[in-house]
């Protein structure tokens, strides 16, 4: 009797744990740790780029990323260090393609050049806080490309999302798309159906807004870097300083796209920022990859001697995982188990609460106290499904593991 027991409650253990990863599986990682350069495809833009896949960034002076466990090995991209052209390009896993509902989870660093003060070197009015020529880059990330064309401002078959290290444009934080390749403009532009389709939640593009300002910066330019020095050029001249707030460069950041049905939500740090929804798309994707890169809405460069060994983006820990509606995030506002109509009529009668007060049954699905764009973004990827407790509908191999786990208890039961 003691060995049936043993031997059902492990089957049962093991299968509720086997549905559990199932909600998270894993569709693709890697973190750099050994080179991966052959299994990459660099799409080349309109001005020189550089791409490093087996890059120690511990010689520009950074730490390692949150979730590296010590390494200091990621991949380095930057572009536009010579030809003084507008531009941009993206890198791709060679033959990737990831379909349904997922998220695209990596860390990420936004490095750029400081200004040189002259007079005193080091100090003064010098530094990141202000960037210097060249320094307003982008960051970028994004999926649903093809892999094989490069996206940059101006250019995309995918959607993608970027971020100014420095804050040195009136658009710092940024949304693109096949349909929209020159942004998703914030106020929409009149008349722009391309435009409906995307929601800057800070209501704002500028680093000024108050959603950027309360999350991002101000960061320190790591001791490390300042002291660095790079075939003889001192990294101390121009890094150096704090950056401004609601900026995100010289940190790191835990960044995630993620894809539930039709809406694509960008997140630095667990903060959404930018919804996409791409259900009526006048321009459709190019595939199902997804793409990093680094990109210059200037067509000048500076002539610092600095500027190639500084102005880059890294990204390290890339995972690709089986996402779902539900979790923590919960539309169903009325407790009736199906996210319907009557849920929308909740948030919008709650819209807006913006002092953190508001609970679910007035319409805030993701528990931050608010009732926002937000929370109508999740009532839109979570419309029509069941939600037993919290959960979303369970995904196929979940449900079938869970249902085996409750078999394997109940034939326990009954043999006792």
């Amino acid at each position: 009797m003691q060995l049936r027991l043993t031997f059902h409650t492990l089957l049962a253990l093991l299968a509720i744990g086997l549905a559990a990863d199932a909600r998270g599986q894993i569709l693709y990682s890697q973190n750099f740790d050994t080179d991966d350069t052959a299994n990459w495809t660099v799409n080349d833009g309109p001005t020189d780029e550089h791409a490093d896949f087996f890059f120690d960034y511990s010689t520009v002076g950074i730490p390692s990323a949150p979730n590296s466990g010590g390494s200091t090995l990621g991949m380095r991209l930057s572009s536009n260090i010579t030809d003084g052209i507008f531009g941009g390009f993206t890198v791709s896993p060679t033959g990737q393609a990831f379909t349904g509902d997922y998220a695209l989870k990596f860390d990420m660093w936004s490095n750029y050049i400081g200004a040189f003060d002259a007079t005193d070197p080091g100090a003064g009015s010098g530094g990141v806080e202000l960037g210097a020529d060249g320094s307003t880059n982008l960051s970028i990330a994004g999926i649903m490309t093809s892999g094989t064309v490069p996206n940059y401002a101006g250019n995309s078959d995918g959607v993608f999302f970027a971020a100014t290290g420095d804050g040195g444009s009136s658009a710092d934080y940024r949304a693109y798309s096949s349909e929209r390749a020159v942004s998703y403009q914030w106020p929409r532009a009149e008349g722009s159906v391309e435009d409906e389709h995307a929601t800057y939640l800070a209501d704002s593009r500028n680093h000024t807004a108050q959603l950027y300002q309360d999350n991002f910066g101000p960061a320190m330019v790591p001791a490390a870097q300042t002291a660095a020095v790079i075939d003889g050029d001192a990294l101390g001249d121009t890094q150096y300083g704090m950056t401004r707030a609601g900026t995100i460069g010289f940190e790191w950041h835990e960044v995630s796209i993620t894809k539930l049905g039709d809406i694509v939500t960008w997140a630095i740090d667990g903060i959404d920022l930018i919804t996409v929804d791409t259900a009526n798309f006048t321009t459709p994707v190019g595939g199902d990859n997804i793409m990093f890169g680094h990109g210059d809405i200037n067509a000048g460069n500076s002539l610092d001697p600095n500027f190639e060994h500084v102005q880059f983006t890294l990204i390290d820990n890339i995972v690709v995982e089986v996402a779902t509606a539900g979790g923590e995030d919960n539309a169903d506002f009325n407790g009736d188990l199906i996210v319907d109509g009557t849920d929308f009529l909740t948030w919008q009668s709650g819209y807006p609460v913006t002092d953190g007060t508001a609970l679910l049954a007035d319409g805030d699905a993701n528990g931050d106290g608010n009732v926002d764009d937000a929370d109508l973004a999740i009532f839109q990827t979570q419309y029509g499904t069941v939600t037993p407790a919290v959960g979303a509908v369970p995904e196929p191999t979940t449900a079938v593991l869970a249902l085996l786990a409750v078999g394997s208890l109940a034939g326990l039961r009954r043999r006792s």
